[in-house]
Protein backbone atom coordinates (compact mmCIF):
# COMPACT_ATOMS: atom_id res chain seq x y z
CA UNK A 1 0.00 0.00 0.00
CA UNK A 2 1.28 3.46 -0.90
CA UNK A 3 2.61 5.58 1.94
CA UNK A 4 1.67 8.77 0.09
CA UNK A 5 -1.20 10.78 1.56
CA UNK A 6 -4.55 10.23 -0.12
CA UNK A 7 -4.83 13.92 -0.88
CA UNK A 8 -2.36 16.78 -0.58
CA UNK A 9 -2.91 20.47 -1.13
CA UNK A 10 0.28 22.50 -1.44
CA UNK A 11 0.06 26.30 -1.08
CA UNK A 12 -3.53 26.19 -2.34
CA UNK A 13 -5.41 29.49 -2.29
CA UNK A 14 -8.38 31.16 -3.94
CA UNK A 15 -9.14 34.85 -4.45
CA UNK A 16 -12.04 36.76 -5.98
CA UNK A 17 -12.64 40.37 -6.99
CA UNK A 18 -15.17 42.59 -5.25
CA UNK A 19 -16.78 45.70 -6.63
CA UNK A 20 -16.49 44.90 -10.34
CA UNK A 21 -19.24 44.59 -12.95
CA UNK A 22 -20.12 41.37 -14.75
CA UNK A 23 -18.16 42.39 -17.90
CA UNK A 24 -15.16 43.30 -15.74
CA UNK A 25 -15.42 39.98 -13.94
CA UNK A 26 -15.48 38.17 -17.29
CA UNK A 27 -12.42 40.13 -18.39
CA UNK A 28 -10.63 39.14 -15.18
CA UNK A 29 -11.30 35.47 -15.93
CA UNK A 30 -10.49 35.55 -19.65
CA UNK A 31 -7.78 38.17 -19.93
CA UNK A 32 -6.21 37.88 -16.50
CA UNK A 33 -6.94 41.52 -15.64
CA UNK A 34 -7.57 42.69 -12.08
CA UNK A 35 -10.62 44.96 -12.04
CA UNK A 36 -12.05 45.50 -8.56
CA UNK A 37 -10.70 44.75 -5.09
CA UNK A 38 -9.01 41.38 -4.68
CA UNK A 39 -9.80 39.39 -1.55
CA UNK A 40 -8.67 35.94 -0.56
CA UNK A 41 -11.52 33.52 0.16
CA UNK A 42 -8.76 31.08 1.14
CA UNK A 43 -5.22 32.24 1.76
CA UNK A 44 -2.47 29.87 0.54
CA UNK A 45 -2.24 26.88 2.88
CA UNK A 46 -0.97 23.31 3.01
CA UNK A 47 -3.09 20.31 3.91
CA UNK A 48 -2.81 16.54 3.64
CA UNK A 49 -5.01 13.61 4.65
CA UNK A 50 -3.54 10.12 4.97
CA UNK A 51 -5.22 6.72 4.90
CA UNK A 52 -7.26 6.00 8.02
CA UNK A 53 -7.08 9.62 9.20
CA UNK A 54 -10.03 11.88 10.05
CA UNK A 55 -9.49 15.64 9.73
CA UNK A 56 -12.10 18.18 10.76
CA UNK A 57 -12.41 21.77 9.54
CA UNK A 58 -14.20 24.27 11.77
CA UNK A 59 -14.89 27.98 11.54
CA UNK A 60 -17.64 30.54 11.15
CA UNK A 61 -19.58 31.25 7.94
CA UNK A 62 -17.32 32.82 5.33
CA UNK A 63 -14.14 31.41 6.85
CA UNK A 64 -13.14 29.48 3.72
CA UNK A 65 -14.20 25.97 4.76
CA UNK A 66 -16.32 25.19 1.71
CA UNK A 67 -13.79 26.81 -0.62
CA UNK A 68 -11.09 24.53 0.76
CA UNK A 69 -13.16 21.41 0.16
CA UNK A 70 -14.18 22.52 -3.33
CA UNK A 71 -10.52 23.00 -4.26
CA UNK A 72 -9.56 19.60 -2.86
CA UNK A 73 -12.44 17.95 -4.76
CA UNK A 74 -11.39 19.88 -7.89
CA UNK A 75 -14.74 21.57 -8.42
CA UNK A 76 -13.03 24.97 -7.96
CA UNK A 77 -9.67 25.83 -9.50
CA UNK A 78 -7.19 27.44 -7.08
CA UNK A 79 -5.35 30.65 -7.95
CA UNK A 80 -2.25 29.32 -6.26
CA UNK A 81 -0.78 25.93 -5.46
CA UNK A 82 -1.84 22.48 -6.59
CA UNK A 83 -3.70 19.38 -5.41
CA UNK A 84 -2.36 15.83 -5.62
CA UNK A 85 -4.87 12.96 -5.29
CA UNK A 86 -3.76 9.39 -4.65
CA UNK A 87 -7.03 7.47 -4.33
CA UNK A 88 -10.76 7.54 -4.94
CA UNK A 89 -12.44 10.61 -3.42
CA UNK A 90 -16.19 10.88 -2.78
CA UNK A 91 -17.35 14.42 -2.07
CA UNK A 92 -20.55 15.59 -0.38
CA UNK A 93 -20.45 19.30 -1.05
CA UNK A 94 -23.36 21.53 -2.09
CA UNK A 95 -26.83 20.08 -1.60
CA UNK A 96 -27.92 18.44 -4.86
CA UNK A 97 -24.53 18.84 -6.54
CA UNK A 98 -23.97 16.11 -9.13
CA UNK A 99 -27.65 15.17 -9.34
CA UNK A 100 -29.89 15.72 -12.36
CA UNK A 101 -33.28 17.02 -11.18
CA UNK A 102 -35.20 15.19 -13.93
CA UNK A 103 -33.69 11.78 -13.18
CA UNK A 104 -34.92 9.52 -10.42
CA UNK A 105 -32.96 8.83 -7.27
CA UNK A 106 -32.11 5.38 -8.62
CA UNK A 107 -30.86 6.81 -11.94
CA UNK A 108 -28.80 9.45 -10.16
CA UNK A 109 -27.32 6.79 -7.88
CA UNK A 110 -26.30 4.74 -10.94
CA UNK A 111 -24.70 7.76 -12.63
CA UNK A 112 -22.84 8.89 -9.52
CA UNK A 113 -21.53 5.40 -8.83
CA UNK A 114 -20.34 5.14 -12.44
CA UNK A 115 -18.56 8.48 -12.16
CA UNK A 116 -16.71 7.09 -9.14
CA UNK A 117 -15.47 4.17 -11.22
CA UNK A 118 -17.83 1.32 -10.32
CA UNK A 119 -18.75 -1.20 -13.02
CA UNK A 120 -22.35 -1.85 -14.00
CA UNK A 121 -22.45 -5.19 -12.17
CA UNK A 122 -21.04 -3.61 -9.00
CA UNK A 123 -23.55 -0.76 -9.18
CA UNK A 124 -26.56 -3.05 -9.55
CA UNK A 125 -25.36 -5.17 -6.63
CA UNK A 126 -25.14 -2.10 -4.37
CA UNK A 127 -28.38 -0.36 -5.31
CA UNK A 128 -30.46 -2.22 -2.67
CA UNK A 129 -28.01 -1.16 0.07
CA UNK A 130 -28.03 2.44 -1.21
CA UNK A 131 -31.84 2.53 -1.24
CA UNK A 132 -32.02 0.98 2.23
CA UNK A 133 -29.54 3.42 3.75
CA UNK A 134 -31.20 6.46 2.13
CA UNK A 135 -34.52 5.38 3.61
CA UNK A 136 -36.67 7.48 1.27
CA UNK A 137 -39.03 4.68 0.25
CA UNK A 138 -40.82 5.02 -3.08
CA UNK A 139 -39.15 8.38 -3.68
CA UNK A 140 -36.03 6.47 -4.71
CA UNK A 141 -37.81 5.95 -8.05
CA UNK A 142 -39.17 9.50 -8.29
CA UNK A 143 -37.43 12.49 -9.96
CA UNK A 144 -35.17 14.21 -7.46
CA UNK A 145 -36.75 17.59 -8.25
CA UNK A 146 -39.55 16.36 -5.97
CA UNK A 147 -37.13 15.79 -3.07
CA UNK A 148 -36.88 17.82 0.08
CA UNK A 149 -33.45 19.00 1.19
CA UNK A 150 -33.33 16.20 3.74
CA UNK A 151 -34.08 13.58 1.08
CA UNK A 152 -31.32 15.04 -1.11
CA UNK A 153 -28.89 14.66 1.78
CA UNK A 154 -29.99 11.08 2.44
CA UNK A 155 -29.48 10.02 -1.16
CA UNK A 156 -26.15 11.81 -1.54
CA UNK A 157 -24.71 10.31 1.64
CA UNK A 158 -25.98 6.83 0.79
CA UNK A 159 -24.30 6.91 -2.64
CA UNK A 160 -21.02 8.41 -1.39
CA UNK A 161 -20.60 5.75 1.28
CA UNK A 162 -21.22 2.82 -1.09
CA UNK A 163 -18.71 3.53 -3.88
CA UNK A 164 -15.54 2.16 -2.23
CA UNK A 165 -14.05 5.62 -1.71
CA UNK A 166 -10.66 5.95 -0.05
CA UNK A 167 -11.50 9.47 1.17
CA UNK A 168 -14.91 10.83 2.10
CA UNK A 169 -15.24 14.63 1.97
CA UNK A 170 -18.31 15.93 3.83
CA UNK A 171 -19.38 19.57 3.90
CA UNK A 172 -22.29 20.73 6.15
CA UNK A 173 -24.72 18.68 4.03
CA UNK A 174 -25.71 16.66 7.10
CA UNK A 175 -27.10 19.77 8.78
CA UNK A 176 -30.33 19.44 6.75
CA UNK A 177 -31.07 15.89 7.91
CA UNK A 178 -33.21 14.94 10.89
CA UNK A 179 -31.61 13.89 14.17
CA UNK A 180 -32.06 10.15 13.55
CA UNK A 181 -30.40 10.36 10.13
CA UNK A 182 -27.55 12.46 11.53
CA UNK A 183 -26.85 9.74 14.10
CA UNK A 184 -26.99 7.15 11.33
CA UNK A 185 -24.49 9.13 9.25
CA UNK A 186 -22.13 9.68 12.17
CA UNK A 187 -22.17 5.94 12.88
CA UNK A 188 -21.51 5.23 9.21
CA UNK A 189 -18.53 7.60 9.18
CA UNK A 190 -17.07 5.88 12.23
CA UNK A 191 -17.45 2.50 10.50
CA UNK A 192 -15.86 3.92 7.35
CA UNK A 193 -12.86 5.03 9.38
CA UNK A 194 -12.56 1.72 11.23
CA UNK A 195 -12.43 -0.02 7.83
CA UNK A 196 -9.40 2.11 6.90
CA UNK A 197 -11.14 4.97 5.11
CA UNK A 198 -10.06 8.60 5.49
CA UNK A 199 -12.39 11.48 6.28
CA UNK A 200 -12.33 15.24 5.71
CA UNK A 201 -15.28 16.68 7.62
CA UNK A 202 -16.56 20.26 7.72
CA UNK A 203 -19.20 21.21 10.27
CA UNK A 204 -20.44 24.18 12.27
CA UNK A 205 -20.88 21.74 15.13
CA UNK A 206 -17.56 21.35 16.91
CA UNK A 207 -19.18 18.53 18.91
CA UNK A 208 -19.74 16.57 15.70
CA UNK A 209 -16.14 17.15 14.62
CA UNK A 210 -14.83 16.07 18.02
CA UNK A 211 -16.78 12.83 17.84
CA UNK A 212 -15.12 11.57 14.63
CA UNK A 213 -11.93 13.57 13.98
CA UNK A 214 -8.65 13.34 15.86
CA UNK A 215 -7.09 16.29 14.01
CA UNK A 216 -8.72 19.62 13.15
CA UNK A 217 -8.06 22.87 11.32
CA UNK A 218 -9.62 26.17 12.35
CA UNK A 219 -10.15 28.61 9.47
CA UNK A 220 -10.95 32.26 10.09
CA UNK A 221 -11.43 34.83 7.31
CA UNK A 222 -9.72 32.50 4.87
CA UNK A 223 -6.62 31.89 7.00
CA UNK A 224 -5.53 28.99 9.20
CA UNK A 225 -5.75 30.12 12.82
CA UNK A 226 -4.95 26.78 14.46
CA UNK A 227 -4.19 23.19 13.53
CA UNK A 228 -3.60 20.16 15.73
CA UNK A 229 -5.45 17.65 17.94
CA UNK A 230 -9.20 18.26 17.71
CA UNK A 231 -9.73 18.84 21.43
CA UNK A 232 -7.02 21.51 21.56
CA UNK A 233 -8.15 23.27 18.37
CA UNK A 234 -11.74 23.26 19.59
CA UNK A 235 -10.65 24.73 22.93
CA UNK A 236 -8.96 27.77 21.41
CA UNK A 237 -11.78 28.15 18.87
CA UNK A 238 -14.48 28.22 21.55
CA UNK A 239 -12.49 30.65 23.69
CA UNK A 240 -11.99 32.96 20.73
CA UNK A 241 -15.69 32.82 19.83
CA UNK A 242 -16.49 33.79 23.41
CA UNK A 243 -13.88 36.57 23.37
CA UNK A 244 -11.93 34.92 26.18
CA UNK A 245 -8.49 34.77 24.65
CA UNK A 246 -6.54 33.16 21.87
CA UNK A 247 -3.38 31.62 23.31
CA UNK A 248 -1.42 29.28 21.01
CA UNK A 249 -2.22 25.58 21.25
CA UNK A 250 1.31 24.75 22.34
CA UNK A 251 1.01 27.07 25.35
CA UNK A 252 -2.27 25.50 26.44
CA UNK A 253 -0.96 21.95 25.98
CA UNK A 254 2.09 22.76 28.10
CA UNK A 255 -0.10 24.26 30.81
CA UNK A 256 -2.27 21.15 30.92
CA UNK A 257 0.76 18.86 31.06
CA UNK A 258 2.21 20.83 33.98
CA UNK A 259 -1.01 20.82 35.99
CA UNK A 260 -1.12 18.49 39.01
CA UNK A 261 -4.07 16.15 39.39
CA UNK A 262 -6.38 16.87 42.32
CA UNK A 263 -7.80 14.10 44.52
CA UNK A 264 -11.30 13.03 43.47
CA UNK A 265 -13.89 13.19 46.25
CA UNK A 266 -16.40 10.42 46.92
CA UNK A 267 -19.41 10.62 44.61
CA UNK A 268 -22.44 12.48 45.90
CA UNK A 269 -25.68 14.02 44.74
CA UNK A 270 -26.42 17.73 44.54
CA UNK A 271 -29.38 18.47 46.84
CA UNK A 272 -30.25 21.63 44.88
CA UNK A 273 -31.19 19.50 41.86
CA UNK A 274 -33.42 17.00 43.66
CA UNK A 275 -36.68 16.51 41.76
CA UNK A 276 -35.68 18.85 38.93
CA UNK A 277 -34.61 16.22 36.41
CA UNK A 278 -36.64 13.61 34.57
CA UNK A 279 -34.75 10.83 32.79
CA UNK A 280 -36.37 7.79 31.16
CA UNK A 281 -34.45 4.70 30.07
CA UNK A 282 -35.86 2.63 27.20
CA UNK A 283 -35.44 -1.16 27.01
CA UNK A 284 -32.53 -2.75 25.15
CA UNK A 285 -33.03 -2.96 21.37
CA UNK A 286 -31.74 -6.35 20.13
CA UNK A 287 -32.38 -5.22 16.52
CA UNK A 288 -30.25 -2.04 16.83
CA UNK A 289 -27.71 -1.40 14.03
CA UNK A 290 -24.34 -3.06 14.56
CA UNK A 291 -21.06 -3.86 12.88
CA UNK A 292 -18.29 -6.35 13.49
CA UNK A 293 -16.87 -9.71 12.45
CA UNK A 294 -19.14 -11.91 14.57
CA UNK A 295 -18.13 -14.73 16.87
CA UNK A 296 -19.93 -13.19 19.84
CA UNK A 297 -22.76 -10.74 20.27
CA UNK A 298 -24.33 -8.44 22.83
CA UNK A 299 -27.68 -9.94 23.84
CA UNK A 300 -28.69 -7.51 26.59
CA UNK A 301 -27.68 -4.19 28.12
CA UNK A 302 -29.27 -1.90 30.66
CA UNK A 303 -29.00 0.02 33.91
CA UNK A 304 -29.72 -1.50 37.31
CA UNK A 305 -29.65 -0.42 40.91
CA UNK A 306 -26.77 -1.79 43.03
CA UNK A 307 -29.19 -4.42 44.40
CA UNK A 308 -30.10 -5.62 40.88
CA UNK A 309 -33.42 -3.90 40.06
CA UNK A 310 -33.91 -2.75 36.45
CA UNK A 311 -33.89 1.05 36.15
CA UNK A 312 -36.51 2.79 34.00
CA UNK A 313 -36.34 6.29 35.50
CA UNK A 314 -33.52 8.43 36.89
CA UNK A 315 -32.83 11.95 38.09
CA UNK A 316 -29.05 11.98 37.83
CA UNK A 317 -26.45 11.49 40.52
CA UNK A 318 -27.64 7.99 41.46
CA UNK A 319 -25.22 5.12 41.77
CA UNK A 320 -26.08 2.72 38.96
CA UNK A 321 -24.74 -0.48 37.46
CA UNK A 322 -24.58 -0.92 33.71
CA UNK A 323 -24.88 -4.60 32.79
CA UNK A 324 -23.79 -5.82 29.35
CA UNK A 325 -24.43 -9.49 28.61
CA UNK A 326 -22.79 -11.24 25.66
CA UNK A 327 -23.04 -14.68 24.08
CA UNK A 328 -20.28 -16.44 22.12
CA UNK A 329 -20.87 -18.51 18.99
CA UNK A 330 -17.24 -19.65 18.98
CA UNK A 331 -14.34 -19.62 21.41
CA UNK A 332 -13.31 -16.06 22.27
CA UNK A 333 -9.86 -16.14 23.83
CA UNK A 334 -9.65 -12.65 25.26
CA UNK A 335 -13.02 -10.87 25.30
CA UNK A 336 -13.28 -7.20 26.17
CA UNK A 337 -16.75 -5.87 26.90
CA UNK A 338 -17.27 -2.12 26.83
CA UNK A 339 -19.60 0.73 26.05
CA UNK A 340 -19.77 4.29 24.80
CA UNK A 341 -22.41 6.80 25.91
CA UNK A 342 -23.18 9.38 23.21
CA UNK A 343 -25.37 12.42 22.70
CA UNK A 344 -27.74 12.98 19.76
CA UNK A 345 -24.87 14.31 17.62
CA UNK A 346 -22.91 11.11 18.13
CA UNK A 347 -20.36 12.79 20.38
CA UNK A 348 -18.71 10.37 22.81
CA UNK A 349 -19.51 11.65 26.32
CA UNK A 350 -17.98 8.81 28.32
CA UNK A 351 -17.30 5.11 28.13
CA UNK A 352 -15.21 2.29 29.54
CA UNK A 353 -14.36 -1.37 29.04
CA UNK A 354 -13.25 -4.42 30.99
CA UNK A 355 -9.65 -4.58 29.68
CA UNK A 356 -7.77 -3.02 32.60
CA UNK A 357 -9.82 -4.92 35.19
CA UNK A 358 -8.96 -8.28 33.61
CA UNK A 359 -5.51 -7.49 32.21
CA UNK A 360 -3.54 -9.78 34.53
CA UNK A 361 -6.01 -12.66 34.28
CA UNK A 362 -7.94 -12.36 31.00
CA UNK A 363 -11.09 -14.51 30.79
CA UNK A 364 -12.09 -16.72 27.87
CA UNK A 365 -15.53 -17.55 26.47
CA UNK A 366 -16.42 -20.99 25.14
CA UNK A 367 -18.82 -21.43 22.24
CA UNK A 368 -22.39 -21.06 23.55
CA UNK A 369 -21.31 -19.43 26.81
CA UNK A 370 -22.87 -16.24 28.15
CA UNK A 371 -20.73 -13.67 29.86
CA UNK A 372 -21.64 -10.35 31.54
CA UNK A 373 -19.66 -7.25 32.42
CA UNK A 374 -20.81 -4.87 35.14
CA UNK A 375 -19.85 -1.19 35.42
CA UNK A 376 -20.80 0.71 38.59
CA UNK A 377 -20.71 4.52 38.52
CA UNK A 378 -22.58 7.67 39.44
CA UNK A 379 -25.01 8.52 36.64
CA UNK A 380 -24.21 12.02 35.33
CA UNK A 381 -26.43 15.08 35.38
CA UNK A 382 -27.29 15.72 31.72
CA UNK A 383 -28.84 18.60 29.77
CA UNK A 384 -32.26 17.92 28.25
CA UNK A 385 -32.02 15.83 25.10
CA UNK A 386 -31.58 12.33 23.72
CA UNK A 387 -28.66 10.04 24.53
CA UNK A 388 -27.69 6.59 23.33
CA UNK A 389 -25.72 3.64 24.65
CA UNK A 390 -23.39 1.74 22.31
CA UNK A 391 -22.40 -1.59 23.94
CA UNK A 392 -19.76 -3.79 22.36
CA UNK A 393 -17.60 -6.88 22.62
CA UNK A 394 -14.16 -7.10 21.03
CA UNK A 395 -11.41 -9.72 21.12
CA UNK A 396 -7.74 -9.05 21.86
CA UNK A 397 -6.25 -6.06 23.64
CA UNK A 398 -6.90 -2.34 23.52
CA UNK A 399 -3.95 -1.90 21.16
CA UNK A 400 -4.61 -4.92 18.94
CA UNK A 401 -8.15 -6.24 18.61
CA UNK A 402 -11.03 -7.03 16.30
CA UNK A 403 -14.63 -5.90 16.72
CA UNK A 404 -16.95 -8.85 17.17
CA UNK A 405 -20.22 -6.99 17.81
CA UNK A 406 -20.51 -3.22 18.22
CA UNK A 407 -24.07 -1.95 18.55
CA UNK A 408 -25.30 1.59 17.94
CA UNK A 409 -28.23 3.20 19.77
CA UNK A 410 -29.01 -0.01 21.67
CA UNK A 411 -30.46 1.82 24.70
CA UNK A 412 -32.16 5.20 24.43
CA UNK A 413 -31.95 7.60 27.38
CA UNK A 414 -34.20 10.66 27.20
CA UNK A 415 -33.75 13.64 29.50
CA UNK A 416 -37.10 15.46 29.35
CA UNK A 417 -36.38 17.95 32.12
CA UNK A 418 -33.06 19.07 33.55
CA UNK A 419 -31.53 21.82 35.72
CA UNK A 420 -28.41 21.66 33.52
CA UNK A 421 -28.81 24.61 31.17
CA UNK A 422 -25.46 24.62 29.38
CA UNK A 423 -22.37 22.52 28.87
CA UNK A 424 -22.11 18.81 28.16
CA UNK A 425 -22.81 17.53 31.69
CA UNK A 426 -23.68 19.04 35.04
CA UNK A 427 -21.21 18.77 37.92
CA UNK A 428 -22.74 18.34 41.39
CA UNK A 429 -21.59 21.04 43.82
CA UNK A 430 -20.62 20.13 47.37
CA UNK A 431 -21.57 23.67 48.41
CA UNK A 432 -22.20 27.07 46.84
CA UNK A 433 -21.93 30.36 48.70
CA UNK A 434 -20.17 33.69 49.07
CA UNK A 435 -16.67 33.74 50.57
Amino acid sequence: MSSRPLITGTAIGKFYYRGCSIPQHAANLILGTSHGERFWALEPMNISVSRGEAVGVIGRNGSGKSTLLQILCRTVKPNSGYVDVNGRVAGLLELGAGFSPDFTGRENAVMNAAVHGLKEKEIQARLPAIADFAGIGDYFDRPVREYSSGMFARLAFAVATHVDADLLVVDEILAVGDAAFQRKCMARMRQFREAGGALLFVSHSSLAVLSVCERSIWLDHGAVRAEGPSEEVNEVYQLAMAGLGDAPITDRAAARAAARALPVPQSFRDPRWAGKSEITVSPFRPDAPWHGHGGARVIDAGYRTPDGRVIERLEGGEEVELWITCEASREVRRPIIGFMFRDAFGQNLFGDNSFLSTYSNPPAMAAGERFAARFRFQFPYLPAGDYYLAPSIIEGTQADHIHLHWMENAVHVRVARSPVGFGVVGVPMRSVGFA
